[in-house]
């Protein structure tokens, strides 16, 4: 690729980062749950018991065995639902019945549970795993999505991955005074590659993020993706950083 296209891309994927960020910055929304909060009432196992029961209720099509979605939703303060739209169009055609089904469900299921930080109700960043087969006609009393995932995997470990990040990326963080405590997100996608990366706090410089976006695609080295049984499927990953003098990894 040359440097005019590399820059072409890279301006294309930063659009995106900032257009995610003006959904979640703008309404004041936590990016994830606080540990050990669950975005449903009674949980994740509740909140597999009912999806079950509206699904079966309802007399609801069963897509087919191989269709498995992963939507992304923000629980607003209020225990309404808002969409965080899905620009990967491949992935949706491909899983078009398990995508329109989640659509559905999540529409019409009643206790999401919002986000709470000093006894303040508050809008959180979710999403969880939504594999028809094993909703409906699979169904076991107890079931948890995450109980059947192999999460992915960096092939040297993770440690090994926060080392390299901190080697590539600490002379940038230098170089425009970043410090301070810093998020690093991104995705697994199915085939093990690196997707929709940012950092948060939003850094509101655009050479800043041309150069980190330049630098992650340099690490290209792939990871062994997320399975759900033997299905691959897309992993967030999540781990905070502090860049000061001294890197320090928590």
């Amino acid at each position: 690729m040359n440097e005019k296209k590399m820059y072409t891309a890279l301006k294309g994927i930063i659009v995106l980062l900032f257009a995610g960020c003006t959904v979640l910055c703008n309404a004041q929304i936590l990016d994830e749950y606080p540990k050990n909060q669950e975005f449903y009432e009674g949980g994740s196992v509740n909140f597999y018991k009912e999806a079950h029961e509206y699904l079966v209720s309802n007399n609801l099509k069963e897509c087919d065995a191989g269709e498995i979605y992963q939507p992304r939703i923000i629980v607003t303060e209020e225990k309404g639902i808002k969409f965080i739209k899905d620009t990967d169009t491949a992935n949706i055609a491909k899983n078009k019945c398990a995508y329109d089904l989640s659509r559905l469900l999540i529409q019409n299921l009643k206790n999401w549970k919002p986000a709470e930080v000093n006894k303040r109700k508050i809008g959180a960043v979710t999403e969880f795993i939504f594999y028809p087969k094993d909703i409906m006609s699979n169904y076991k009393p107890g079931y948890n999505a995450s109980h059947f995932v192999k999460y992915a995997q960096y092939p040297e470990g993770v440690k090994k991955f926060k080392n390299l990040f901190h080697d590539n990326f600490m002379m940038i963080f230098q170089d425009y005074a970043v410090q301070g405590n810093i998020n690093l997100e991104f995705y697994i996608d199915k085939n093990g590659q690196i997707a929709n990366p940012r950092i948060y706090p939003e850094i509101d410089n655009r050479s800043f993020n041309i150069d980190f976006m330049r630098t992650l695609a340099r690490m290209k080295k792939p990871w062994k993706p997320a399975l759900y049984g033997e299905i691959p499927i897309k992993e967030r990953i999540s781990f905070p950083l502090n860049f000061s003098v001294i890197y320090t990894e928590y």
